[in-house]
């Protein structure tokens, strides 16, 4: 009944649908018309505020409908007829529920219809951008070989620069009579020394952490991240200076008219190459050849630098004058026209000399080697010709090959009135090699990173001894490794691929619809099932298990060593703090992935069959390892006796305990056996051990005096304890010996076998020198011949005679 009335504070359905149905012929208007009227922009926020408001009335909807429907089913069917006629009330409260489940029906429906309808229009209006697109793109321009074309061109020029020229003009003038351009002259002077004021002290720390030190033959992967941090650290301060004047200048609302769209252009394209001249800079690394990342000719790598300085500042200072045309509606079609065979010739050259096959090797190493220019000359020469008598060719260099006649070319088309197609071709393929090239470096920098993050393992120990404690397994790093940089790799290639296909003219509403239907997925029952769910699940889950790894690290390095646990309860804590960590990321992944947690009891009562038959074992060991964890009979560094098997338990997993014996063989005994079977656990509440050494000495020794020499060697011995003090026994007479018995403690039980050694070679000595023997089992042999039964001799018998009796 909440829900009842909480329906009733909003909107009508015929309101709702009145101003969606307002919404959705506006929208067809402006397409009709072109977005003459009104701007595509604000038509596609309209629709995209209409799609959100649609998809929550129709799950609110949805959602109540069911609520209805339930209550409706805990009320029973109604009296059939002939039956006895059910009360006033409980008619009057089933015909308002189903006068409200018709409602909710009738809402959900139509906002579907509506939600459906705006996607429909999306799809238009992209398809509308694509067409628009190509056209323009294949439109012809007015062909700039003609004398009439550069004309008009030139005028037009003109007055396009005068335009740019009178922007800070009429700017300044319009302030100094505001009164504020002391203001914005104050701006313009303090903002740049803050800037710098705070970027310096950036610049260096990243240099000091990731930037290039002295190491004489650093990774390559070092090398990638350093040339990064050279880069950004290079461009920071100006581009920070940059950021800071414009953002002081919006928020104050100085910046109006043309002069914001200018300072706005200008700032982007500065802050580009400013970054695009310091990566390549750090790149290339002219003076540091240790430090080189790309195979070029060491004899020709400055001018190769300059080359690419000169490109990028003809490509950036070009888009940023195409962009002013663009925004500020001068782009004639005879200034396009020339403007773009002037653009592409001058990139083309540039780039066609920056993309020269004598400036570009095949090797690394082979840009790094010393020496003058000439025998770097000479080298290559070898290499060439060697090259030369080889007929494969690096993929590489194909590919350069290609986008260099590409870009040469491309002028070409300018000079027949193709310009914007000739500016697009040759603008997206060198800004393709750009995003993938920088893209392919940060992927080698985030993964060297990973690799620092987890092979950097500290020593951990445990025992009393200083024993190494087993560290993580190589392979379980390995795999850890792999999923972060699995990860990594989808955080920096998805968003590239996006920027490529914005790069090439994907228009934004069809970017848009395609993340829509690529998380929208197939309907399967309750459950959706969408390609982008279950990537936005798995992101999810290994990030999970990466922040789990992290918290894990943390405490095993930073908090549990500073506390006065043993190894073995710091091993539980971090043991279970990564299953904790592992069964959060599922069901967080869960989440993601759009399961209803509240099928989830049935989900699992029916896999519980398949438990109990199949999986029996495995759900028994993984509830014993449970307990192993929280009860901690057994720990990490304990030395346990189990049946047959004696050692040092290393780990202890989720199904089974790895127990390393002293023959260095691993024992894997599942956790059920350690909880249900009897265990032998040297170091449970301890480590301390009791030594027991039995003495023999031959009869006629002084008993008294063997029992100080057995007490003084206990004594004089160094890892022997003192509390409890050494007892010597007289255990009582043996067959050939007296027996006595000397039983001390040790600290640890790493040293049993090594104190019991140096205790027998104490007591023989001290034994020997007292002049106590040890004597040797001594036995009396006995030859005893059995009386014959007859007096007959064996000849006489042999003979064959008898002789008589007398």
């Amino acid at each position: 009944m909440a829900g009842l009335q909480a329906e009733q504070q909003e909107p009508s359905l015929q309101e709702r649908t009145e101003a969606w149905r307002a919404t959705l012929t506006a929208a067809q208007a402006a397409l009709s018309n072109d977005f003459e009227e009104r701007s595509l922009a604000e038509v596609m926020a309209d629709l995209r505020r209409l799609q959100v408001e649609t998809q929550t009335v129709r799950r609110d909807s949805r959602a109540r409908l069911r609520e209805v429907e339930r209550t409706l089913e805990r009320l029973g069917p109604a009296p059939a007829e002939g039956e006895p006629p059910e009360g006033e009330t409980l008619r009057g409260l089933r015909q308002e529920l189903r006068q409200a489940a018709t409602e909710f029906s009738d809402r959900a429906s139509i906002a579907e219809a509506a939600e459906a309808r705006a996607a429909d229009l999306q799809e238009s209006i992209a398809a509308w951008e694509q067409e628009r697109f190509r056209s323009r793109l294949a439109e012809l321009l007015p062909r700039p070989w003609m004398p009439e074309v550069w004309h008009r061109a030139s005028l037009e020029g003109l007055e396009f620069v005068n335009a740019l020229i009178s922007a800070p003009v009429d700017w300044w003038e319009e302030h100094r009579r505001a009164g504020d351009a002391a203001q914005a002259l104050a701006v313009l002077i303090v903002l740049p020394l803050i800037g710098l004021i705070a970027g310096w002290p950036l610049r260096k720390w990243i240099l000091r952490r990731f930037g290039r030190g002295q190491e004489t033959a650093p990774t390559y992967a070092r090398r990638i991240v350093a040339a990064v941090a050279d880069g950004a650290a290079n461009a920071v301060v100006p581009v920070v200076i940059i950021a800071l004047v414009v953002l002081a200048l919006t928020l104050q609302g100085l910046l109006t008219g043309q002069m914001a769209l200018l300072v706005y252009v200008a700032s982007a394209a500065l802050a580009a190459y400013l970054v695009f001249f310091g990566l390549t800079q750090a790149a290339l690394a002219p003076y540091q050849v240790a430090w080189r990342i790309v195979p070029v000719d060491p004899a020709r790598v400055r001018l190769l630098l300059g080359a690419i300085r000169i490109t990028a500042l003809v490509a950036v200072a070009g888009t940023a004058l195409l962009t002013l045309m663009l925004y500020t509606g001068r782009h004639t079609p005879h200034l396009e026209s020339v403007f773009f065979l002037l653009l592409t010739t001058g990139i083309g050259i540039t780039a066609g000399w920056t993309l020269s096959p004598a400036y570009w090797i095949t090797s690394v190493e082979e840009s790094q080697d010393g020496g003058s220019v000439e025998e770097a000359s000479e080298r290559l020469a070898d290499a060439a010709t060697e090259a030369e008598q080889d007929d494969t060719r690096p993929l590489l260099d194909v590919a350069r090959s290609l986008l260099r006649t590409v870009v040469v070319i491309a002028p070409f088309g300018a000079l027949l009135g193709y310009g914007r197609l000739a500016y697009f071709a040759q603008s997206r393929l060198l800004g393709t090699a750009v995003l993938i090239g920088l893209g392919l470096l940060l992927r080698l920098a985030v993964r060297e990173l990973i690799q620092q993050f987890y092979l950097n393992q500290p020593i951990r120990r445990y025992g009393a001894a200083g024993v190494r404690a087993p560290s993580q397994s190589e392979r379980s790093v390995q795999g850890m490794i792999f999923w972060t940089g699995l990860v990594a790799d989808l955080l920096i290639f998805v968003p590239l691929v996006y920027l490529l296909l914005l790069l090439y003219g994907v228009p934004p509403t069809t970017l848009l619809l395609w993340t829509q239907s690529l998380f929208s997925g197939i309907t399967i029952g309750g459950f959706t099932l969408a390609p982008g769910n279950f990537l936005i699940a798995v992101l999810v889950f290994m990030a999970g298990l990466i922040a789990t790894n992290i918290v894990r690290r943390w405490l095993t390095r930073t908090v549990l060593p500073n506390t006065r646990l043993e190894f073995g309860a710091r091993s539980s804590i971090a043991a279970g703090t990564s299953y904790l960590g592992v069964g959060i990321a599922v069901l967080l992944a869960m989440g993601a992935l759009g399961l209803d947690f509240t099928n989830l009891a049935l989900v699992v009562g029916a896999l519980s069959l398949g438990i109990g038959f199949g999986l029996r074992n495995v759900v028994e060991n993984f509830v014993a390892g449970v307990l192993l964890l929280i009860e901690r009979p057994i720990k990490v560094g304990d030395w346990i006796i189990i049946g047959q098997h004696e050692g040092t338990v290393r780990h202890i997993s989720v199904r089974s305990t790895e127990i390393e014996t002293f023959d260095r063989a691993a024992v894997i005994v599942p956790n059920a056996e350690l909880i249900s079977t009897s265990v032998i656990n040297w170091t449970h509440k301890n480590r301390m051990a009791r030594e027991r050494i039995p003495v023999g000495v031959a009869y006629g020794s002084d008993t008294e005096q063997v029992a100080q020499i057995l007490l003084q060697c206990a004594r004089t011995h160094s890892k022997v304890l003192r509390a409890p003090p050494p007892v010597a026994l007289f255990v009582g007479f043996g067959d050939s010996s007296l027996n006595f018995e000397l039983r001390c403690f040790i600290g640890d039980t790493d040293d049993f076998m090594t104190v019991r050694s140096e205790l027998h070679f104490a007591l023989e000595k001290a034994l020997r020198e007292a002049g106590v023997s040890i004597p040797f089992p001594q036995r009396d042999v006995h030859l005893h011949r059995p009386a014959r039964r007859d007096s007959t001799r064996p000849d006489e018998g042999d003979s064959g005679t008898t002789q008589p009796s007398t």
